[in-house]
């Protein structure tokens, strides 16, 4: 009787697991086709496109579309643009974050449980509600159709704020208080003790930032008039917008897309493992 009780759970435990493996093996392809349907189309004629029924495969690779797409170079000024604004934000928003975190969990004030649930309480407003009176503040600065404004509108994040102060109160205070008495000061606690103990945090946070600043489009199609100083996802909207022969061209549109989205398909590459010990383990020493 044992041994068959045995064996019915090992055929379940082995049936479970061959269902999950299932259910996760078809979830990624379902994820991964549009991905796949993109680079398909990049290479095939506007016929193969719209044919029906839908081919998988071109009969004949039209690699000219990616020519097409980026022959003019202004693709590559666009991704140039997107791609060091995104690089100073992340920068600035991982410094500010970090610091504003730093202040709520290690200074004591009064009235800081009020000013964090003040800042927590801007997370739930919707950002379209916001754009207006930035508008008006970016235009009283003369910051409007530049990157600076776009760079000083988007300056803070309160999740990031958020994410670094949970990771800040993992960390053992006897750390913190044992570099105190050996007369450290906020700054060196902060950046010589702190940050590389969330090295994983501060990874994370980069990685994600960079992404989100790369694929923003409302905010920069309001502020972003010449455009020479459009980002990638302006560029994008302008081959839709039917003006010129990009208008049609569909398998130029889906080469410029597979452009576009490289790089940040080689950084969640190399920052993938990252991202997942960020957001599933403890960044510091806690007993």
């Amino acid at each position: 009787m044992v041994s068959r009780y045995v064996s019915s759970r090992r055929v379940v435990s082995k049936t479970a697991a061959a269902a999950v493996y299932i259910i996760i093996v078809m979830t990624s392809m379902a994820v991964a086709f549009p991905f796949f349907w993109m680079i398909a189309n990049s290479i095939k004629t506007k016929e193969e496109i719209w044919a029906a029924p839908p081919q998988l495969f071109p009969a004949v690779p039209q690699w000219s579309n990616y020519v097409d797409a980026l022959s003019d170079g202004i693709f590559f000024q666009y991704m140039g643009n997107s791609m060091y604004v995104s690089a100073i934000l992340t920068v600035i928003v991982l410094f500010n974050s970090a610091m504003f975190a730093y202040a709520i969990t290690q200074i004591r004030f009064r009235g800081r449980g009020i000013l964090f649930l003040l800042i927590m309480m801007t997370y739930i407003m919707p950002s379209a509600s916001t754009y207006v009176p930035c508008y008006v503040i970016l235009a009283r600065l003369n910051l409007i159709d530049t990157h600076l404004g776009y760079i000083v509108s988007c300056a803070a994040s309160v999740f990031n704020i958020f994410f670094f102060r949970q990771t800040f109160l993992q960390i053992n205070r006897s750390i913190i208080e044992a570099a105190r008495i050996d007369g450290a000061g906020h700054w060196t606690i902060l950046w010589k003790i702190m940050a590389p103990m969330s090295t994983s945090a501060f990874a994370t946070l980069g990685i994600l930032s960079f992404i989100d600043n790369y694929n923003s489009y409302l905010w920069p199609s309001l502020i972003i008039k010449t455009r020479a100083k459009y980002f990638v996802s302006l560029g994008l909207r302008a081959f839709f917008s039917g003006q010129g022969a990009y208008g049609i061209k569909w398998g130029s549109i889906m080469a410029a897309c597979c452009v576009v989205i490289l790089p940040l398909l080689l950084i969640f590459a190399f920052g993938e493992r990252r991202i997942a010990l960020g957001l599933t383990s403890d960044s510091a020493i806690k007993e």
